[in-house]
């Protein structure tokens, strides 16, 4: 299933965990769509992994997800290096995320 990009913006990072054994990503999000509701977990699971960095910014409380998108800088990596691999860009209130993937997607 693929992510719908605008229904993930705001959420929080409340949780990853990384496989280094089947190279997943699995990344657990709190959503608050409604004020009315309480908020839902979801999970996207990211697939042979390849590159993943992040910068960090000083900030309390859990990351936000303030904006995704596919326009990645050049990853400097001299293994596995395949053209049709997505990449992301995630920034979040704590700094930004680049991930370079073979698939994803979003678990109930």
């Amino acid at each position: 299933m693929a992510i719908d990009i605008s229904s993930i913006l705001g959420a929080e990072i409340i949780k990853t965990e990384e496989d280094s054994k089947t190279q997943s990503l699995l990344v657990t999000l709190l959503i608050d769509q409604d004020p009315n509701q309480l908020a839902t977990e979801k999970k996207i699971r990211f697939d042979h992994v390849t590159h993943y960095s992040r910068s960090d910014i000083p900030h309390e409380g859990y990351p936000v997800i303030l904006d995704i998108t596919e326009v990645v800088p050049d990853i400097d990596k001299s293994f596995d290096v395949d053209q049709n691999r997505k990449r992301f860009k995630i920034d979040t209130s704590t700094g930004i995320l680049i991930l370079e993937f073979g698939a994803y997607e979003m678990l109930d």
